[in-house]
């Protein structure tokens, strides 16, 4: 863990990433890195379900040089995204790996 700065009560592990705040033992992590995946999991339901019933707006449609495409994780069940640079007729020019929000999987 990296020791927090001089206003600041919260540690940092520079391994994993993981935040943890002076005094909190491994299980509070735990507990709390599990509500932050159960939240993702319900906002990743709660965007599908949004995504069907939005209409889109003309200024969503212009190509804007870079594309962010999503699919499922075949790991751990999250989402999976990456970027996809256009031309400025909105071709497809270059792609990246899948990378997992949830876990770190890369496809």
């Amino acid at each position: 863990m990296l020791e927090p700065g001089p206003q600041s009560n919260r540690h940092c592990c520079y391994r994993c990433g993981r935040v943890a705040a002076t005094g909190e033992t491994a299980d509070d992590i735990t507990i709390r890195e599990r509500g932050r995946q159960e939240a993702f999991v319900l906002l990743d339901y709660a965007m599908a379900l949004r995504g069907g019933c939005r209409t889109r707006l003309p200024m969503e449609d212009l190509p804007m040089g870079q594309l962010i495409e999503t699919r499922g994780c075949g790991k751990c069940g999250g989402t999976m995204y990456r970027t996809v640079e256009t031309d400025q007729d909105g071709k497809p020019t270059q792609e990246s790996q899948f990378v997992c929000s949830a876990c770190g999987h890369i496809e």
